[in-house]
C-alpha cells in the first residue's frame, strides 16, 4: 500500500520528472532571418613580433657588460643613475643601466629626441600612434606615460609634461625591483 501511494505521489507531484510533450514541427513558429556577414576588420598583424619584448636597440635584457661592450663598443659616456645607484652608460643611440654588483642590466633606455626605436629589430616611429598601434593599448597609464607588459618584461613611454610627445622608452624587467 505505501509502494503505492508513494508511486501515485511522484506521479502527480510537481518534482515529476516525466518529460513534457514535444510539439510538432508544423505546429511551431518559424521565423526566417537574412544571413549577415560578418564583420572584419583588416589589421597589420604584427603580434607574432611583438608578442614578447626581446631586445631594445639592439640590446637585451639578458646581455651582461661584456656582450654590450662588445655589441656597441665603449660608451660615450658613463653617468651615475640617481634612481638606481648604478651606471649608467650612455651610446649613441642607447643608454643602459647595468649595476656592477650583479653585472645585469637593469634597464635599456632610447632618448624621445630620435626619430625611431628599434623593437626586436623592427624599427617603430617615435610617436604614441606608431607605438600603439604595434602594441595596443597600454596595461597601465601614469601621469608620466604608459606602461606596455609582455610576460615580466615592461616597457614605459614616458611622456613630456602636459603634451603628447615622447621624452624616453625605458625597456626593463618588472619583476626586479
Amino acid at each position: 500500500m505505501k509502494l503505492l501511494l508513494v508511486t501515485m505521489f511522484s506521479v502527480i507531484s510537481p518534482f515529476s520528472v516525466q518529460p513534457a510533450a514535444t510539439p510538432a514541427a508544423h505546429d511551431m513558429q518559424w521565423t526566417v532571418m537574412e544571413e549577415q556577414e560578418p564583420e572584419m576588420t583588416l589589421a597589420m598583424d604584427r603580434s607574432e613580433t611583438f608578442e614578447q619584448f626581446r631586445t631594445l636597440n639592439g640590446v637585451s635584457l639578458e646581455d651582461g657588460k661584456h656582450e654590450l661592450f662588445a655589441k656597441l663598443g665603449q660608451p660615450d659616456a658613463i653617468k651615475e643613475d640617481p634612481y638606481m645607484g648604478c651606471p649608467e652608460y650612455h651610446f649613441r643611440h642607447v643608454n643602459v643601466g647595468i649595476c656592477e654588483d650583479t653585472d645585469m642590466i637593469q634597464f635599456i633606455r632610447v632618448d624621445g629626441s630620435h626619430n625611431y626605436l628599434n623593437l626586436n629589430g623592427e624599427s617603430v616611429p617615435m610617436h604614441m600612434d606608431a607605438i600603439h598601434q604595434i602594441l595596443g593599448e597600454p596595461y597601465a597609464v601614469a601621469e608620466d606615460g604608459e606602461v606596455f607588459l609582455r610576460g615580466h618584461y615592461a616597457i614605459k613611454v614616458y611622456m613630456k609634461s602636459g603634451s603628447n610627445q615622447i621624452d624616453a622608452v625605458d625597456f626593463f624587467d618588472d619583476t626586479v625591483s
